[in-house]
């Protein structure tokens, strides 16, 4: 079916507001899941958007602020919407950062905030540059030579000012992201191929079969997982694994509520001759790229351009195809 941007839009601000949230944080919000329905992530896009809404946060415990220094922030999110605890977060990071040129949030015990990358291109687009990484929540990653997951998928995104529009990257360290075994079950579709094992370590492409995923370029995105792990696990005092030793296969695949946070700001206009400048040069470089030489019949793609065009392109053309039980579903949200 094809809907209007601005129905959609409409739509979600009625639903979010009836929950609500404060007028100043529902565009956030709509930018966190239509925002990645628009860049073609469909597995963290509107799909993913009635489950949140139908969440009930009133009666939680307010987010408590564990240390702050010049250039640090920690926050105990007790279980909050991780969208407005990083939407937070990262204010709390840039205010710190246009002090000491860096600031740093870290949070503990939020829920999910979905894209990284939101909040990642919420920095960028303040002329900062941007390293938002958080905990997947549960296990899904399996090791190299293994098929039991062990680590969450654990996105990692970057927002680098340009000239232009800024560069975001957002990507799971699995192979494809988690999301793609709840949007399988949700319409009955397969999975990629070559991506997921079933629990007897076999290529599955059966959503309801997934055990694990496979980690994106093999043991090097797995390190970047484990990284991740600790950033956003150990580091905050938080044990994302939930793993039973004795017992794995009834407990591997367990998703959690609550997970951690990470985010870097840095202000380019403290690094750099000066942030017009900054901006420029990374410009250049990606055109630089770009003009190298592509193989036969291809050509030279920068990670996160294609999706912020297919952004601006659906933008332009004012409306999506989204499935008729998806729009159905928000509509009865409303």
């Amino acid at each position: 079916m094809k809907v209007t941007i601005s129905d959609i839009t409409s739509t979600m601000t009625t639903v979010l507001k009836a929950k609500g949230y404060l007028d100043d944080d529902v565009p956030f919000l709509i930018d966190m899941y239509l925002g990645g329905e628009l860049r073609g992530h469909t597995s963290h896009g509107l799909a993913s958007f009635p489950s949140f809404a139908k969440d009930d946060f009133s009666q939680l415990e307010k987010p408590v602020v564990l240390k702050e220094t010049n250039a640090f922030f920690m926050i105990d999110a007790k279980s909050n919407p991780g969208a407005l605890v990083g939407k937070h977060a990262a204010d709390e990071a840039i205010k710190r950062a246009k002090k000491e040129v860096a600031g740093i949030a870290m949070i503990k015990n939020m829920d999910s905030w979905l894209r990284p990358g939101a909040i990642a291109q919420y920095i960028a687009d303040q002329g900062y540059f941007a390293l938002v990484v958080n905990d997947g929540g549960g296990t899904s990653i399996a090791p190299p030579g293994g098929s039991d997951p062990v680590l969450a998928t654990n996105p990692i995104a970057y927002g680098v000012p340009t000239a232009e529009t800024p560069l975001v990257v957002d990507m799971a360290t699995s192979k494809r992201a988690w999301g793609q075994v709840r949007l399988a079950n949700k319409y009955s579709t397969d999975l990629p191929a070559d991506t997921f094992y079933d629990d007897q370590g076999n290529v599955t492409l059966d959503p309801k079969a997934a055990h694990s995923v496979m980690p994106a370029g093999e043991y090097k995105g797995f390190a970047l997982a484990l990284m991740v792990e600790v950033l956003c696990g150990s580091l905050v005092s938080m044990d994302n694994m939930m793993l039973d030793i004795k017992n794995a296969g009834s407990s591997f695949g367990t998703k959690l509520a609550d997970r951690g946070g990470f985010i870097l700001v840095i202000d380019p206009g403290q690094t750099s001759d000066d942030a017009s400048t900054f901006k420029h040069a990374n410009s250049d470089l990606i055109e630089r790229i770009k003009a190298t030489h592509a193989l036969p019949n291809q050509e030279i793609r920068i990670p996160g351009e294609k999706a912020s065009m297919e952004h601006a392109a659906k933008v332009k053309v004012g409306s999506i195809d989204i499935p008729d039980e998806l729009w159905e579903e928000i509509k009865e949200l409303a």
